[in-house]
């Protein structure tokens, strides 16, 4: 084999190995798209919502000769991240439809805290706490199932009391409970939470000045139209 052999096959077979390491990177993704769509979801809500509390927590105005400024940490950006990495250790390896209700939660979240901005303090914490709470009830789901899946006939009667009574609960309590969790984690759990935000949108009645802004950025403009 020449040299220039050499080279053209060193070539071919880098191209190969760039494109081998593109598709497993997009079966990675694809895999743990639910996972990957979560983190986007809650980057954007760190990112701008959870900033912008931080910021108005955090001011403070112009008094005498002290210039205005900022002051406080990350709360809220650190929050949504604990609660990121909390769901996505609670949904790994979880089949469908778990992992997309749980994207959809941060999705909504995301949308409802961007449409109202007058309660965006309030509705942050609200939708931070829900999918908390989801994912506890997905990992709690989890060990309970894991646990019972793994107790022979024995293990049951020693809980129970005897052999017989065991196979009478497993015949006809495991099927119950295990429908029931599917039914909280399918249903119920996600259902209240997006039922709770929707109240929280129209508890209150939209601004009819700026229904976009919130009442700090209202008052803003009315003293900036004052001053001219």
């Amino acid at each position: 084999m020449s040299q220039l052999d050499a080279i053209a096959l060193f070539l071919t077979d880098l191209v190969v190995y760039f494109l081998n390491g593109i598709l497993v990177v997009l079966y990675a993704v694809g895999d743990n798209a639910a996972a990957v769509a979560s983190t986007a979801f809650a980057v954007l809500i760190a990112v701008f919502p959870d900033a912008e509390v931080q910021l108005r927590a955090g001011f403070r105005p112009r008094r005498f000769d002290r210039e205005p400024g900022t002051t406080g940490g990350r709360t809220a950006q650190t929050m949504t991240a604990l609660i990121l990495l909390l769901w996505v250790g609670a949904q790994w390896g979880m089949g469908a439809p778990v992992p997309w209700i749980g994207t959809a939660m941060w999705a909504v979240g995301l949308a409802v805290v961007l449409a109202v901005p007058a309660q965006r303090f309030n509705l942050l914490w609200y939708v931070k706490g829900g999918i908390a709470m989801y994912a506890l009830a997905v990992i709690g789901s989890r060990l309970y199932l894991g646990y019972t899946a793994q107790l022979t006939a024995e293990e049951w009667a020693g809980l129970i009391g005897s052999r017989e009574a065991a196979a009478s609960v497993i015949a006809g309590t495991q099927s119950s409970v295990t429908t029931i969790v599917l039914w909280a984690l399918w249903l119920v759990i996600p259902l209240g939470y997006f039922s709770m935000l929707i109240q929280n949108v129209f508890a209150n009645p939209m601004s009819l000045i700026s229904p976009w802004q919130g009442a700090q950025d209202v008052l803003r403009h009315l003293r900036a139209q004052d001053g001219r």
